[in-house]
């Protein structure tokens, strides 16, 4: 009865963003994705989906696509490369405000939320300072003479990477940093009395209990990562767009909406294809943290 009852009330709890949720992204969704496979418009025609869209050999031929395959390609290696750096920054961070104390520790965490008070265009236009052609990185190096011409650092995927690292990189941090601060103290000076390192200790007494917060940090970045739109944008080409710039591009310059809608759709789908995949060794990761 107990058990019920508190089954309830975190029901209770969960309903305003389940709300949320409904109205504001699964209504819009489905009316996005009726509008992908809508089709092109029969005088007199009260037809409200064509279903047609959904035959295999127009999938075939949508898979056969090489702009389909370039640009989900694109959007699945910039969420991989962008968790995986995220992460790799977000920990050692994290583990350094954890055992900061006092003002530090608050010095640490406003650098670390500073930025993103300031607008992303303003972040962007910084990075083009540091990456140009005529930016700081490839005036110091030629200065000191490591180079002799300027590196290409702007328009490709490395800077659209930076870009969003640069970007994502608050979120796993202040993420993984509430994590670790939540751990027991005493079980890392109970681990060194008990002859483990300083390393191992904070392994197994902080990281490993933090198993769950650094998937779900992993999964952040990474579908931050694929949902990129300002990044690919603006500090890339075409062949480093996502699917995001390829439903602006049809919605906005080319005003074929189902066509953009299409493309909003798969875009979905990746990313849900991605919660899915990553979804079983993320529980795996979080059932041995605890």
């Amino acid at each position: 009865m107990t058990a019920g009852r508190t089954g309830r009330r975190t029901l209770l709890l969960a309903v305003p963003a389940l709300a949320f949720v409904l109205v504001l992204f699964v209504v819009p969704f489905l009316a996005v994705a009726r509008v992908s496979a809508a089709g092109p418009g029969v005088p007199g025609s009260r037809q409200f989906f064509d279903l047609s869209v959904f035959l295999p050999s127009n999938l075939s031929a949508l898979a056969g696509d090489r702009l389909f395959r370039s640009v989900l390609g694109v959007t699945a290696r910039l969420g991989f490369l962008v968790a995986a750096i995220s992460l790799s920054l977000a920990i050692p961070y994290a583990a350094y405000i954890h055992r900061a104390r006092g003002w530090r520790r608050w010095g640490l965490i406003g650098a670390v939320a500073l930025p993103k008070l300031v607008n992303v265009l303003v972040l962007l236009y910084g990075v083009l300072l540091l990456l140009g052609r005529n930016g700081f990185v490839n005036r110091a190096l030629g200065a000191v003479g490591i180079i002799d011409r300027p590196l290409a650092l702007f328009g490709n995927l490395r800077a659209v990477v930076v870009t969003e690292v640069l970007i994502v990189l608050p979120y796993p941090i202040l993420v993984l940093a509430a994590a670790f601060c939540a751990t027991d103290p005493r079980l890392f000076e109970a681990a060194r009395s008990l002859g483990a390192g300083p390393v191992r200790a904070y392994v197994e007494t902080v990281i490993r209990p933090s198993a769950p917060a650094i998937a779900g940090a992993a999964l952040i970045s990474a579908v931050w990562g694929m949902g990129a739109f300002v990044g690919p944008l603006v500090m890339g080409n075409p062949p480093e767009y996502t699917v995001a710039v390829e439903v602006y591009t049809r919605a906005l310059e080319r005003v074929d909406w189902v066509d953009a809608a299409g493309w909003a759709v798969l875009g979905v789908g990746l990313l849900a294809a991605l919660v899915t995949v990553v979804g079983q060794p993320v529980r795996l990761l979080a059932r041995r943290g605890t």
